[in-house]
């Protein structure tokens, strides 16, 4: 499969159709990853005073200056980094953007590239526009990767390794060990590492540990965040790569051809949500953990099995108790039930017929009606 032909035998994404059918059905949306926790007052006049002083022609293709320095200040002080905000930082259209431009800036064709799964719907679409040969290691029902399958994997074709954490659609938080043991193989093969820390903030168990502050990864790291999840801003579509100079240069390149820059009265805006007070962030994750709580007791009333996530807003559940696969599973709750979630093969190169995903970002009111509805 090349060229165009192989974008066009890419599937829809199942998230967004799901977004579609609760619209149409009138349902409560628990498929997208919509955050309702409130945008904060300071960042929205933020952006109206931007547009209103006219800033809404193209920035910088790299990003606005003051912002790529305000996000090299916060790599180093939360994730422990160091980047050159000149060189080694690039401002994107959303982390989505970002971590295309990663794949098609370093990926060439035949490329290997590991995924775990279940994935984030993107990574593999990403790949194969990249002309790059996904290929995928499994973390299980109790939240382990499996090293010596990962060892099995990986090839003198594998050009990198992608890995989320805190973790869609798991909830898993990748813990120091698991990183050391990455780092290592990435070192001794030569492998890349795309790190797509867009949860970073939102962890209710454990600690984010970025992979680039690992002794010997940082320059063989690209590091992938953004504003839309932890501001509530996902419609801004502000996010961010930072990596070494060596690897910024085609990724730059990438970004500049498909995107130019980011929308620059919200990176304006972005640059007033870096200097918010840590309350926001504990305020923000006492919201989504009692989400987290209400979806995880109101599943356990079904015979439903669900997996009680460590960081993110997601929650998979074994539904293997239920005569239905998974699509089937969630056509029936969109349509009888009125609440939308997604089916588990979508996040899964093989298997996932058993599982479902339901995001719990939504408002406290909302989700306890989806819980109800339900149980019902």
């Amino acid at each position: 499969m090349k060229g165009p032909q192989r974008v066009r035998d890419l599937s829809e994404s199942v998230i967004r159709e799901m977004t579609r059918k609760s619209k149409k059905y009138d349902a409560i949306n628990l498929s997208q990853g919509y955050p309702e926790y409130p945008t904060h007052d300071l960042i929205i006049e933020e952006a109206k005073k931007a547009i209103e002083s006219g800033l809404n022609q193209y920035s910088v293709t790299w990003g606005i200056e003051e912002l790529r320095t305000e996000i090299a200040r916060k790599l180093r002080d939360f994730n422990e980094v160091e980047y050159d905000p000149e060189y080694e930082i690039t401002v994107t259209c959303g982390a989505s953007e970002a971590i295309m431009s990663t794949i098609l800036g370093l990926v060439e064709q035949d490329d290997e590239v590991l995924i775990f799964q279940p994935f984030y719907e993107n990574y593999v679409p990403a790949v194969s526009m990249a002309s790059g040969k996904p290929i995928f290691a499994t973390i299980d029902r109790e939240l382990n990767i499996d090293e010596e399958d990962i060892k099995e994997k990986i090839s003198e074709e594998t050009k990198a390794v992608i890995l989320n954490t805190p973790h869609n659609p798991t909830g898993k938080v990748f813990q120091k060990e698991e990183l050391k043991f990455l780092r290592d193989i990435c070192i001794d093969e030569d492998i890349l590492l795309i790190t797509d820390e867009i949860y970073e903030r939102i962890i209710f168990d454990g600690k984010h540990i970025s992979p680039a502050s690992l002794n010997g990864l940082r320059e063989r790291t690209v590091t992938i965040g953004g504003f839309s999840k932890v501001y509530s801003v996902t419609g801004w579509r502000v996010g961010y790569a930072a990596a070494p100079k060596r690897l910024m240069k085609p990724i730059r390149k990438a970004h500049d051809y498909t995107t130019v820059c980011a929308p620059t009265p919200f990176q304006e805006a972005s640059i007033k949500a870096l200097s918010l007070p840590d309350h926001y962030y504990d305020e923000m994750l006492s919201y989504y953990s009692k989400g987290r709580d209400i979806v995880y007791h109101g599943l356990e009333k079904t015979k439903m099995q669900p997996l009680k996530p460590e960081g993110a807003y997601y929650m998979l559940a074994d539904i293997g108790e239920y005569d239905m696969d998974d699509k089937e599973f969630v056509d029936y709750l969109v349509k009888q039930k009125g609440v939308a979630a997604v089916p588990g093969t979508s996040f899964f190169h093989e298997r996932g017929e058993n599982l479902v995903r339901f995001c719990f970002s939504q408002d406290i009111d909302s989700l306890n009606e989806a819980m109800e509805r339900i149980r019902e």
